[in-house]
């Protein structure tokens, strides 16, 4: 067995976990929190919700993981369209594990308070979203138009997500009155707060490097995938030479780089701050 395929094989193993733990989280989230706040998850998991909650009022017991799985048909349709069947296998996955989750976990009370159970609930989802996409994959539903739009115009993740828990948040006014929407957007801001906050792949770094071995670190660079500006400096207190790098790099492959870095000069001395890019040619991170 090569080293390729076992990098390839742990890959496969975590992504089967994480969406498996996706499925875990979310089905917990609902059925053990937000069902008794009455507040409704952001996403397609939101939108089931409030059909669902809706069909109570006249008389119809829909099952929620059905919706969830049936509202995902065409949704996962377009992804396969647009950006291939390899995209969606993880995704697929994860909704599945998410619709028998449902359906096996009991809806439970464990608190009364409607807020606490808003705040965590909403914190299992939104850690689960993010770790599917850390991981290279969605939950499918709302988030494949999400990250449709993520390629297309360059934002965060929880920008998009917003814009779908407003027309949530509206359809339950009109439903329901103002009276269930406050606990709904308290989870639904953090949600998707906490989904950004781990999705650190969607986060670009600028890493300045401070080296005297800039004639090595420079042909090992040239791999990486992103390019680097080398400039000559003084030490102000040594009087010494020292080159300084800047490469811009999305926080999903500081690891790679930091790692290299350190192999070729183990003195090297590495400033990293949180950036944006705005203008020029840069291979973004997408999903």
């Amino acid at each position: 067995m090569t080293k390729r395929y076992e990098a390839r094989l742990r890959r496969m193993v975590r992504k089967l976990a994480i969406a498996l733990l996706y499925g875990i989280l979310s089905a917990i989230g609902v059925n053990f929190f937000l069902t008794h706040a009455n507040s409704y998850s952001s996403g397609l998991l939101g939108i089931s919700q409030l059909i669902q909650a809706i069909g109570l009022t006249m008389g119809l017991h829909l099952n929620l993981g059905l919706l969830v799985f049936i509202f995902n048909v065409p949704l996962f349709i377009f992804a396969w369209r647009v950006f291939g069947l390899s995209y969606i296998f993880y995704s697929g996955l994860a909704v599945i594990f998410n619709v028998i989750a449902l359906a096996l976990i009991p809806v439970v009370r464990l608190v009364s308070d409607p807020l606490t159970n808003t705040l965590v609930g909403a914190a299992l989802i939104g850690l689960g979203i993010g770790l599917c996409f850390n991981n290279g994959f969605t939950t499918g539903g709302i988030d494949i138009v999400v990250t449709y739009c993520q390629r297309k115009f360059h934002k965060n993740v929880g920008f998009f997500a917003n814009v779908v828990n407003g027309v949530i948040l509206l359809a339950t006014v009109i439903a329901f009155g103002p009276s269930r929407i406050v606990y709904s957007l308290i989870g639904m801001l953090l949600t998707n707060w906490l989904m950004d906050y781990v999705f650190v792949s969607q986060t670009d770094v600028s890493v300045t490097i401070f080296t005297k071995q800039a004639d090595k670190l420079i042909p090992a660079l040239k791999t990486f995938a992103h390019g680097a500006t080398v400039m000559h400096g003084i030490g102000a207190y040594t009087g010494d030479e020292t080159d300084v790098i800047i490469v811009i790099t999305p926080r999903s492959q500081l690891v790679g780089l930091r790692k290299m870095v350190k192999t070729i000069d183990p003195r090297v001395f590495l400033s990293i701050q949180r950036t944006s890019v705005e203008l020029g040619i840069y291979r973004r991170h997408s999903l």
